[in-house]
């Protein structure tokens, strides 16, 4: 009975190590979860931003071929004159 009692004493100290183990382990990953979900929000933030950029710059091409072909028109009013 000693020797059983000895068994379950010594698996129930190794279920501990392992437990506490594992606890570290745990926030070692919860931590490395985190600093991922950081660089993720902040790539999809830049992603965000270039995508605004990429408006932008198709708004402005847009206005310069407006005056372009304005200033054509005015260019050939003047050349009837």
């Amino acid at each position: 009975i000693n020797s059983d009692v000895a068994f379950i004493f010594s698996n129930q100290r190794k279920l501990e190590v392992q437990g506490k183990k594992l606890q570290v382990e745990t926030a070692k990953f919860a931590k490395q979860t985190a600093q991922w979900v950081t660089v993720v929000e902040g790539f999809n933030n830049t992603l965000k931003e270039l995508g605004d950029i990429e408006n932008w710059a198709g708004m402005i091409e847009n206005d310069m071929k407006a005056i372009s072909l304005t200033l054509e028109e005015i260019h050939k009013s003047e050349a009837f004159m």
